[in-house]
């Protein structure tokens, strides 16, 4: 586990980088970059997966579409969740050495678990080579607002919703939603409560719980070995 919000995915950090030349794809990297942020990742990640995806497949430069598919890669792989089914569809796409190494390496993975990777992600979207590793846990949220987190005092309650990847829970009388996978973790505050319209669920029947610390501000996302 970790002692503060963020993906269990993140432990081993990309080498720091600066962001690449785009100007082949007809982008602007420092303008991409902040659409990153706004989309919920985070630009120093961004370059970091850029950056390695470019030095794995450095032909890249010369292949717009290539390019464009590591952007969108190293997008999804930095925080911005909404980028999930674009960036996978342009990794089923990658089929060229070349293409594979840079997508694996964007990622953060090896290249011949690649395939593995992409199958597992169909029906298992919190998935990574290491996650075994981590006992099963992907992530941590919330955490105390007095350090940078989000909530005032420790949650009271976290269920599951219908959509893939969605928990609300309950702090302070106030409920917020949790959208996440492998690589991205969004909270945000609901205006309502969740109601039975949205699918509430509190059982793990696909392996994936919340765990909760006593007294803790922060809550876990893990996943079962059987899932």
């Amino acid at each position: 586990m970790i002692n503060r919000p963020g993906m269990l995915s993140n432990r081993t950090p990309f080498p720091p980088a600066g962001l690449p030349d785009l100007s082949s794809a007809g982008l602007d990297a420092t303008v991409a970059a902040a659409s990153v942020e706004r989309a919920g990742g985070s630009p120093t990640l961004f370059a970091g997966a850029l950056a390695a995806g470019l030095t794995a497949h450095p032909a890249a430069h010369d292949d717009r579409e290539g390019l464009l598919g590591l952007v969108a890669i190293a997008a999804w792989r930095s925080g911005a969740l909404a980028l999930r089914d674009d960036a996978l569809a342009r990794l089923r796409g990658a089929t060229d050495a070349g293409r594979r190494r840079g997508a694996a390496a964007t990622l953060g993975i090896a290249v011949h678990v690649l395939d593995e990777f992409l199958r597992r992600q169909s029906d298992d979207r919190f998935w990574w080579p290491e996650r075994d590793d981590n006992r099963g846990y992907v992530l941590a949220t919330g955490g105390f607002s007095g350090v940078g987190g989000a909530w005032i005092r420790p949650p009271e309650r976290g269920i599951r919703l219908a959509a893939d990847g969605a928990f609300a829970f309950l702090v302070a009388g106030d409920w917020w939603r949790l959208d996440c996978d492998v690589w991205s973790a969004q909270l945000t505050p609901l205006r309502d409560p969740p109601t039975p319209a949205d699918g509430l669920a509190d059982g793990p029947a696909d392996g994936v719980g919340l765990v909760f610390g006593e007294g803790s501000h922060l809550a876990w996302v893990r996943v079962q070995d059987s899932a």
